[in-house]
């Protein structure tokens, strides 16, 4: 643990070294006996426990957010929680829901900065909003669970102040991501073959040519019996698009840790998938360091990098994970310094990467134009799990778990 590059430890000593050296042997003096000399370590050590915790305090500046609403107030607990923010077109527009849960069918809702209120623009016929994405002058809506038929899978193109919904991706059974690539229209989705109750489950790529009007199988993973997997999100990056999911299923016998009862011969595990289109075809993306136990893989472009926000660790309830951030550099990869217990979310916004981060059991806002030098924001233990954030240059905007969305002004830099 350091303090301006210097250890708690050599503080320490530091300190004691000040004494004069005639206090310091008159005191050793005084306590010769074993049984003193012990009390005296053992004050020592104290004393460095206290010092050492006070150092390892998340220190930075403190920023004092403002209610802006609770647009989710009239849901139900769990439809409440604001998962995505995005900034488009002068509006804030949020995403709620949990598609675990079903608490669909959803509304479209953003904040009129003008009227200073929130606005119901649409209802989506998904049991959550995760994500948006924003291309040229179109937002995308990926439709994550559809409250109708798994048929079709959903996606939604808002255009000139309207939305359009397109019920024609075969089989998505959930459409988690889109992209704009060399001039077609992509989709990530988990999908089925033959019987949405029995599978098998896949995780498929799409793509159209014509807008949405019709799709073709780009890409699909391998698919086994009790094994469900899923393609989660696109990231275009240098001319590829890179793709990203996880399959949960059965670890092989044997497998270690056994975190089930004896006699349980397999044991359910999500393990991590990247793929990448050159082209030509589709291939193992293995741009990952060894890394063991991945769970998920979640991209951003910032500073000519394709960042990976990763998950690392077994999948399960009350089993504690890692969160690590790496750098792609379309060659190499490297994993970027990150002392954080979870990564919540990660922003770009034009020469900016801003994280939110959970670390020491409070939440930080984490920024930087170069992936070295970063300053911290930290957000007051008063405001219990946000987890989305989303920053117009001028002011932070965070989305909790509870439906409240705050503003802060920005500092200047």
């Amino acid at each position: 643990m350091t303090f301006s590059g210097i250890t708690g430890p050599t503080i320490v000593l530091r300190l004691l070294l000040t004494l004069p050296v005639a206090v310091r042997a008159d005191a050793w003096s005084r306590w010769p006996t074993p049984l003193w000399r012990s009390m005296w370590v053992t004050v020592l050590v104290a004393f460095w426990i206290v010092l050492t915790a006070q150092l390892g305090e998340v220190s930075g500046e403190s920023i004092q957010f403002q209610l802006l609403g609770q647009p989710t107030a009239d849901k139900v607990e769990a439809a409440r929680k604001i998962n995505e923010l995005m900034l488009f077109d002068g509006r804030l527009y949020l995403g709620h829901g949990d598609w675990y849960k079903n608490t669909g069918r959803t509304d479209v809702i953003y904040y009129d900065f003008a009227k200073q209120k929130f606005v119901k623009e649409y209802t989506v016929d998904e049991e959550a909003i995760v994500r948006y994405r924003h291309y040229g002058n179109h937002l995308f809506l990926p439709g994550t669970d559809s409250t109708e038929s798994g048929e079709f899978g959903n996606l939604y193109v808002h255009e000139a102040s309207t939305w359009k919904k397109f019920r024609t991706i075969p089989r998505g059974l959930h459409v988690f991501d889109f992209a704009e690539h060399d001039g077609r229209w992509y989709v990530a989705t988990g999908s089925y073959f033959s019987d949405i109750k029995k599978g098998p489950w896949i995780g498929a790529i799409y793509s159209s040519k014509d807008q949405a009007t019709s799709w073709r199988y780009e890409y699909t993973t391998a698919s086994a019996g009790r094994t469900v997997s899923r393609i989660t999100s696109l990231m275009p990056y240098k001319g590829r698009l890179f793709a990203f999911g996880y399959t949960d299923g059965p670890m092989p016998r044997g497998s270690t840790p056994k975190l089930f009862p004896a006699g349980k011969a397999k044991q359910s595990n999500r393990v991590g998938k990247s793929v990448v289109y050159d082209g030509d075809g589709w291939f193992p993306a293995d741009i990952l360091p060894e890394t063991k136990l991945i769970q998920t893989i979640e991209p951003v472009v910032f500073a000519d990098h394709l960042l990976l926000n990763v998950r690392v660790g077994r999948y399960g309830q009350n089993i504690e994970n890692e969160w690590r951030l790496f750098a792609h550099d379309g060659k190499n990869t490297r994993r970027v310094p990150l002392e954080c217990d979870r990564i919540v979310d990660t922003l770009v916004k034009d020469d900016r990467l801003i994280l939110l981060l959970e670390r020491k059991g409070k939440h930080v806002l984490l920024e930087s134009t170069d992936l070295v030098h970063w300053s911290n924001h930290i957000i007051g233990p008063e405001i219990e799990r946000p987890l989305s954030v989303e920053c117009d240059g001028k002011s932070y905007y965070l989305g909790l778990s509870d439906g409240t969305v705050l503003t802060a002004t920005k500092s200047a830099d």
